[in-house]
């Protein structure tokens, strides 16, 4: 009886510590969502892979003047698929996201949409490394 109980807990326990790659992307999203709302540029572009596919910098620029350019920003997203290339381990999400922006001179922008982002992953866990167009972050391009 005790060597069934083990078995049973050393098997419960090793499928908690597996997490689908929609939890994973859904989590990462999470935080860099959370870092957007805070207007934490840098915790924000700590989520960007210095292998960005575009300018990063100016990707970075563009954050920022979200930051700057409005009194408060909100993105929130959900994950409805997640494919993961077998031979470069690249995740490719397909999301839908809400953003809200607030301008105390123009008002209230609502938009949202669909957007494929683009991952990869190290050690410190899941890197942006593209987004579809419209982006869903940077709204104030430089």
């Amino acid at each position: 009886m005790k060597k069934i109980f083990f078995l049973l807990c050393f098997a419960l326990a090793g499928c908690a510590a597996v997490v689908s790659p929609e939890t994973e992307v859904a989590q990462t999203l999470s935080t860099m969502n959370q870092a957007y709302r805070d207007k934490d540029a840098d915790r924000f572009m700590s989520f960007v892979s210095p292998e960005y596919r575009g300018d990063r910098d100016e990707f970075q620029i563009a954050v920022e003047n979200d930051f700057a350019g409005f009194a408060q920003v909100d993105c929130r997203m959900s994950v409805f698929q997640v494919l993961i290339d077998p031979e470069t381990g690249i995740y490719m999400a397909s999301v839908y996201y809400s953003r809200t922006a607030r301008s105390p001179r123009f008002g209230t922008d609502n938009r949202g949409g669909d957007a494929v982002l683009t991952f990869t992953k190290d050690e410190n866990g899941l890197r942006l490394i593209e987004m579809s167009s419209p982006a869903p972050y940077g709204l104030i391009n430089p």
